[in-house]
């Protein structure tokens, strides 16, 4: 099959969000997905998205908030609010079946596809790579401040207006209002758990802490000797990411 990869922006709020859609190139109405990069997204998953293009389905790569070139302020609390209208926007697209929308991520990606699942019960399935379980293990005593400069150091060039102050603000609202493992019980959708068995950002350990608290359908993929990005095993990665759109999308 033939695709189409073409660069878009979209609304998001008051700020024109980037992004790259890759879609089947013959007219009709294809399942879709929405990317959620993680902290700060080096990890684009574009390889992902095209071979999704490939086998008869729509992926859309976006930016949140401040991210990557987009407009605005990046913040924690815009990550949400920027995945809930990059849904709208390829629900919206012409080669879109609508009612066939699913949500993929990668580490801190987690925290606005788990919030998205819990507030949006239409989407019909997820997908989280080596996903960031409990933001709370970084905010509990001083671990926020060993946190917060690593932080401030990744995001130099990709994301804007980032402050040691704001992170504190916002990691600590996340924890109470947005942290993975306590909302993705809510989750009605299919989820599907990618952990890589030497990642050492988000341990496999920690990973199956929010499988056990996801509700049925799940399903538990752990790639051996895999680590944070899947960067020598991008093929089984992505095989087991297409197995289970295929089922479940």
């Amino acid at each position: 099959m033939s695709i189409v990869v073409e660069n878009v922006s979209f609304q998001s709020e008051e700020a024109s969000l980037l992004g790259r859609l890759y879609r089947p190139a013959p007219e009709g109405k294809y399942p879709a997905v929405v990317l959620c990069h993680g902290y700060p997204g080096d990890t684009k998953n574009m390889d992902l998205a095209e071979e999704l293009a490939l086998n008869g389905m729509v992926a859309l790569v976006f930016y949140y908030q401040g991210a990557w070139g987009s407009k605005g302020t990046y913040r924690f609390a815009k990550l949400e609010p920027s995945t809930r209208d990059a849904v709208v926007y390829l629900r919206d697209q012409p080669c879109v079946d609508p009612d066939r929308v699913g949500l993929v991520s990668h580490s801190m990606g987690a925290l606005p596809l788990v919030k998205r699942l819990s507030l949006d019960q239409t989407i019909k399935t997820a997908v989280l790579m080596s996903p960031v379980s409990d933001i709370g293990l970084w905010t509990s005593g001083d671990a926020i401040e060993t946190v917060i400069p690593h932080f401030i150091e990744s995001a130099k060039g990709k994301l804007d207006g980032l402050t040691a102050e704001q992170l504190r603000v916002d990691l600590r609202d996340v924890t109470e209002t947005g942290n993975p493992i306590d909302l993705v019980g809510v989750a009605k959708a299919p989820v599907l758990l990618i952990v890589g068995s030497d990642d050492d950002v988000t341990p496999p350990e920690l990973c199956k802490l929010l499988y056990d608290k996801a509700k049925e359908p799940k399903k538990w993929v752990l790639i051996e000797r895999a680590d944070h990005g899947f960067s020598e095993h991008r093929v089984v990665m992505i095989r087991a990411v297409l197995d289970w759109l295929k089922v479940t999308l």
